[in-house]
């Protein structure tokens, strides 16, 4: 895989974890994540105004897509409900390169080398392993991760779903731009009728996470879909991953959380799979 490409990949797992890291704290879940997704429209809207929308043929992709992305936010605000950060995050993206990997080629008969596939099962199996290790360090109640692994399916299905989206829209910024817009709708309105008081909150208590969160987020996953125009959705989902290893860098530099043996194996086990994917 060309260096460039690993480079632009990690700079957005880079700031995926960096507006996760800002916005850790909000003990509202609803009010963050809708902060999130209100927080895309800006760019997401300039975005279309310079490049269009995408084709009509794209749309079958964007409806599926904002029906997974939905799926996978509802999920994830729930399970935050019965577990932490950083027991049902790992859980959750560490199970979607796998699942990417194994629909892509029993499905779409995709073609992997095998540097690439062992590479996406060290990524993978470093960050599942993180999760694990939290949920046993912590005896939390397993319904948080049977949660954290429905969420990982719905993070796969709207990656594989956005990565070919895109390559049918042939432009990153328009492809997603309307996912955006389409998804901030459809949350909107959930938030309206079953989350009374959180859209009014958005702008005042969520404004943070509002404006760092969800700009970070847009350009992170745009990033990712960029990517995903020239690089195996599965490879990319794996290097995005990596977003885990940056949480745990910044929480032990920034916050002075304790550096423990398993977070240095677990570095290591990621590390080893990002260098097995560039040599692939």
């Amino acid at each position: 895989m060309e260096i460039t490409m690993i480079f632009v990949v990690l700079l957005a797992a880079f700031l995926h974890a960096f507006w996760n890291f800002q916005v850790r704290d909000s003990d509202d879940k609803a009010l963050g994540v809708g902060a999130i997704m209100l927080g895309h429209l800006p760019l997401a809207i300039l975005g279309l105004l310079i490049v269009g929308l995408p084709p009509f043929s794209s749309w079958p992709y964007l409806m599926a897509s904002a029906v997974f992305h939905f799926g996978y936010q509802i999920f994830l605000m729930n399970a935050y409900r019965h577990g932490e950060l950083t027991q049902i995050y790992p859980i959750a993206r560490g199970m979607a390169p796998l699942l990417i990997t194994l629909i892509s080629i029993f499905v779409f008969g995709g073609d992997f080398l095998k540097q690439e596939v062992a590479g996406i099962l060290m990524v993978s199996g470093g960050i599942i392993l993180h999760g694990i290790f939290q949920f046993h360090r912590t005896k939390t109640p397993l319904t948080g991760m049977l949660l954290a692994l429905i969420t990982g399916c719905f993070i796969a299905g709207y990656s594989l779903v956005d990565g070919y989206g895109t390559r049918h829209a042939g432009n990153a910024l328009s492809f997603y731009g309307m996912v955006t817009v389409i998804n901030g709708a459809v949350f909107a309105i959930y938030l309206w009728l079953f989350q009374p008081g959180i859209l009014s909150r958005i702008p005042t208590e969520g404004r943070k996470i509002l404006l760092i969160g969800g700009n970070l987020s847009y350009i992170a996953y745009v990033l990712v879909l960029w990517a995903c125009l020239s690089a195996p959705i599965a490879v990319v989902s794996a290097l995005r991953e990596t977003s885990v290893v940056f949480a745990l860098l910044l929480g032990t530099m920034l916050l002075n959380e304790k550096l423990t043996v398993m977070k240095v194996v677990v570095t290591m086990i990621i590390l080893v799979g990002v260098i097995t994917l560039r040599l692939a």
